[in-house]
């Protein structure tokens, strides 16, 4: 029986969010992030005079975004009893979500890389390094629809007497995957609602992303103490 562990991952998920936002957003202050309309020079600036938080709190959330790992897999397993012993969609989110952590963590190595020569680099490569930081980490929106599409068809597709998932589940990962997409438009624009600093590509997808682990959290427990309750049954029934 391992629904103690899986419980464990389970809750990896919201501690992620909660432990990235301190380091993110209240440590390094990088929300709300500094505008792509500013110049070479405003951008260098900004990492000089903040190079003593920005460094401690991109540790912070690097370290927080390998709690994603567990999560992903607590998520997958649980999939898996819906879909039964082959489950492609539990593997694809599997995959999607062992991504994900890679790709939050990478554009932080640029902005670590501008904080880290901040002040003896040229204002253009501190402001490159920025834009590699925020345009991937804003746009790189395929594996949270993935993973959120992929749960949502898993959701569908049950057609267990009692299913491991209620049915909102599917509806609300739907919602949340159109509502990852318009990060990608950062891309193209400087200023507006679809720049990186916009309400529609970064505060929405802020809001719905670290809601994303708390609201599937719910069910994704509940699952697993059924399981819990399922196993000790049949290891009753056994006896």
């Amino acid at each position: 029986m391992n629904t103690k562990t899986q419980r464990l991952c389970a809750w990896a998920g919201p501690a992620m969010i909660v432990v990235f936002l301190i380091g993110f957003w209240f440590v390094a202050g990088l929300v709300p992030p500094p505008s792509p309309h500013l110049s070479a020079e405003e951008v260098a600036r900004f990492y000089v005079e903040h190079r003593s938080r920005i460094q401690p709190g991109l540790i912070i959330s690097m370290v927080a975004a390998g709690l994603g790992f567990p999560w992903t897999v607590a998520l997958a397993l649980q999939m898996r009893r819906a879909e039964g012993r082959w489950a492609p969609l539990a593997v694809t989110q599997l995959v999607a979500g062992s991504v994900l952590p890679l790709l939050i963590v990478f554009p932080m190595f640029a902005w670590a890389a501008a904080a880290y020569r901040a002040g003896s680099s040229s204002p253009e490569i501190t402001q490159a390094l920025n834009d590699l930081g925020w345009l991937p980490f804003i746009g790189f929106i395929a594996p949270p629809i993935v993973q959120a599409i992929a749960l949502a068809l898993t959701v569908f597709a049950d057609r267990r007497a009692v299913p491991v998932f209620p049915r909102w589940v599917g509806y609300y990962n739907l919602w949340c995957a159109v509502l990852f997409a318009p990060g990608i438009l950062d891309i193209i624009f400087h200023t507006g609602p679809f720049a990186w600093n916009g309400v529609f590509a970064f505060w929405i997808p802020l809001v719905v992303f670290g809601s994303w682990f708390f609201v599937n959290a719910v069910p994704l427990l509940q699952a697993i103490a059924r399981q819990e309750r399922e196993e000790a049954g049949t290891a009753a029934a056994v006896a």
